[in-house]
């Protein structure tokens, strides 16, 4: 991932330019987007869902965009693309977001689809992140979500039908000035309204059975379906996860938790980050993190005299696993550079040094804070630019760890990001936001140090610290609930039989 691919094929005149291109792509990637072949069917369908918001239902309209091939074979994967999510907030569920002092909003959507075909049928998720959008008194609001979603195989000849069902949404309200509103998270659950249809899709499978084995905890179900009996044949649709965002996998990286410590953790983590001097956002593939939980300490803190309160305090130790090295996967990018000339590279983040966890649940306050510290080195390798190789060497990295001002003044070094969770008990009495043990968003600033050791023949480390490295870069990180792989048993289903997570969270803004 970091090797280099020979040397970069220069012509006079845009040797500086395609350097500068180069440096751009660092941290400013944007996914490539999925390419359509001639003769697929678009669909676009308007559905109505009840949704349950905290101080009353609301109707919001459902309109499903995406792009399905016009006809597919047995054990042929079948890949919507282009798929879109949007909401439409009446004003009445816009005053309740408001009511929070809210002035824009971003949601996270689960759709759930029944993909069904000769009478067996299988559920499939279709996650999507939309961006804050400015929520007013009156006209409502727009929530377009996108985002990649399971491929579907077909195991025999037969309409395949796509199904919308239930829809979930996580709204993100902030305030004017960019702070979590309380609570942080608004989550709806909504229902179609009585006798929709839902039918997004229908494609018709060609050809002889494949009569494929199905795979180790595929979501798939063999039940027949209310309006028509499975004949003994029939076997049901597979579902395959989708893409994780900027990984170059089909699936989350391997992430098996430690079943010889008690309080060992293993979870799935993503997200963005902000880079001030491009004016975009780089997104961080899901990668693996691994945890050993500290001993609880419950300590009785006198705030003031006479007045104390009750504090559960946690310290943790963690670490990045990719195939048995400190980081994240490999996350490959793609950034039309002056508009026009596409530039691509690799990034990786290496973990140089311990992560600490610091866990503070002031009980009495209803207030949580969680401070993980991480060294991360940036990594940067198989630069091209319009196809053209840039050799960069096997070293391009930046100088030390991308740093956080640390709010302890004692850790403030320099040399470790800052990623703070934040948990909080509403009027409700639910506690909402993030702690170790359920997930939850996180977020940091960081400084991006210099570049060292890029270039072979030419120092072009000077051209990346220019256009990349700088303080103020943003960083927001979701992570999933964690597997509790030293617990033998796994009540709320949240490990896979080979102590994996199974919530692969997806990136917030």
């Amino acid at each position: 991932m970091r090797s280099a691919r020979g040397p970069a094929a220069w012509r006079p005149g845009v040797r500086a330019r395609r350097s500068v291109a180069a440096a751009v792509v660092v941290l400013a990637g944007v996914g490539p987007g999925t390419g359509v072949a001639h003769g697929d069917q678009r669909i676009t369908t308007e559905l109505t869902y009840s949704c349950a918001f905290p101080a009353g239902a609301q109707p919001v309209k459902v309109t499903v965009g995406a792009r399905f091939p016009d006809r597919a074979a047995p054990g042929v994967p079948i890949r919507a693309a282009e798929v879109s999510t949007a909401l439409t907030l009446p004003d009445a569920a816009v005053a309740q977001l408001t009511a929070l002092h809210a002035a824009t909003t971003g949601a996270t959507t689960r759709l759930t689809t029944r993909v069904a075909q000769n009478g067996a049928f299988a559920d499939a998720s279709w996650q999507g992140t939309a961006p804050s959008v400015p929520l007013g008194s009156t006209g409502g609001a727009v929530l377009t979500a996108t985002g990649e979603v399971p491929t579907v195989t077909a195991n025999s000849p037969g309409d395949l039908t796509v199904t919308a069902t239930a829809l979930a949404i996580d709204f993100a309200p902030r305030t004017a000035q960019g702070g979590a509103t309380d609570p942080a998270t608004v989550p709806v659950s909504c229902t179609p309204a009585p006798g929709a249809d839902g039918l997004l899709a229908k494609v018709p499978v060609t050809g002889a059975s494949s009569s494929p084995t199905p795979s180790p905890g595929s979501s798939a179900s063999s039940r027949p379906s209310p309006d028509k009996e499975a004949g003994p044949s029939a076997a049901p649709p597979e579902i395959a996860a989708p893409k994780a965002p900027g990984t170059p996998s089909a699936t989350a990286p391997e992430c098996r938790g430690d079943t010889t410590q008690p309080l060992a953790l293993s979870a799935y983590a993503t997200g963005y980050s902000n880079v001030t001097k491009l004016g975009g956002a780089s997104l961080i593939p899901v990668y693996c993190a691994k945890i050993v939980q500290g001993p609880n300490q419950l300590k009785r803190i006198e705030v003031r005299p006479g007045v104390f309160e009750l504090h559960l305090l946690q310290q943790s130790l963690g670490q990045l696993e990719y195939q048995g090295r400190r980081e994240t996967p490999p996350a490959p990018a793609t950034f039309l550079t002056f508009g026009f000339m596409p530039t691509t590279a690799t990034m990786t983040l290496e973990q140089s040094g311990p992560m600490t966890i610091d866990s503070d649940l002031n009980n009495t306050a209803g207030h949580g804070e969680t401070y993980i510290r991480i060294p991360l080195v940036l990594h940067l390798g198989d630069v091209r630019v319009n196809g053209t190789p840039l050799d960069v060497g096997p070293n391009c990295r930046t100088t030390g760890s991308v740093y956080s001002a640390d709010p302890d003044p004692a850790k403030n070094t320099k040399d470790h990001m800052v990623l703070l969770g934040v948990l909080k008990k509403g009027t409700d009495t639910v506690w909402r936001g993030y702690s170790l043990s359920r997930g939850g968003p996180l977020a940091g600033s960081v400084t991006i140090p210099p570049f060292t050791g890029c270039g072979v023949g030419e120092d072009l480390s000077p051209l990346f610290t220019a256009s990349v490295s700088g303080p103020a870069n943003a960083v927001k990180q979701n992570q999933g609930a964690p597997c509790a792989s030293g617990i033998p048993d796994d009540p709320a289903k949240l490990c896979t039989p080979d102590k994996q997570p199974t919530t692969v969270p997806p990136p917030l803004r």
